[in-house]
């Protein structure tokens, strides 16, 4: 016959452990990287904030200004931390911020790798008219 301590130490241990699986696996991973000094999106497009954008987590970006531009958008199981923020835009839907700044990509300016170059063509007119358009943005700093 076993011990009776030793029964109620194995139990703990199973519930413990039961609990530590079932708990959920998602951790913070940062939506960016750095290149040549800006702010990327881990899928390589350049990343900029809106020079409107008045209070701290807060998106000003909208209507026209989406024409664009748009919001970095967090993946469904993205989850913040440091100093990245999921903030929740006037429409409901969500978008990234970065040290209280929201995060905004060039819409259309990036062709995925292996592209015909018509597509790259598509991509440079986009990155073109964001430069044109994009007097109240600027590129965003780490």
């Amino acid at each position: 016959m076993k011990h009776p301590l030793s029964l109620v130490v194995a139990s703990l241990s199973l519930a413990l452990l039961s609990a530590c699986s079932s708990a959920p696996s998602s951790s913070f991973v940062a939506p960016t990287v750095v290149k040549d000094g800006t702010l990327v999106s881990t899928g390589g497009e350049v990343l900029y904030t809106y020079k409107k954008d008045a209070g701290a987590d807060k998106s000003a970006c909208v209507l026209d200004c989406l024409k664009v531009f748009g919001p970095l958008y967090p993946g469904p199981d993205d989850v913040a931390g440091g100093d990245y923020k999921i903030i929740e835009r006037e429409d409901g839907s969500t978008q990234w911020s970065y040290k209280g700044k929201p995060l905004y990509v060039c819409t259309g300016a990036k062709a995925p790798a292996g592209a015909p170059a018509s597509m790259v063509k598509m991509a440079d007119k986009a990155a073109e008219n964001c430069k044109k358009a994009g007097a109240d943005f600027e590129l965003a700093k780490p």
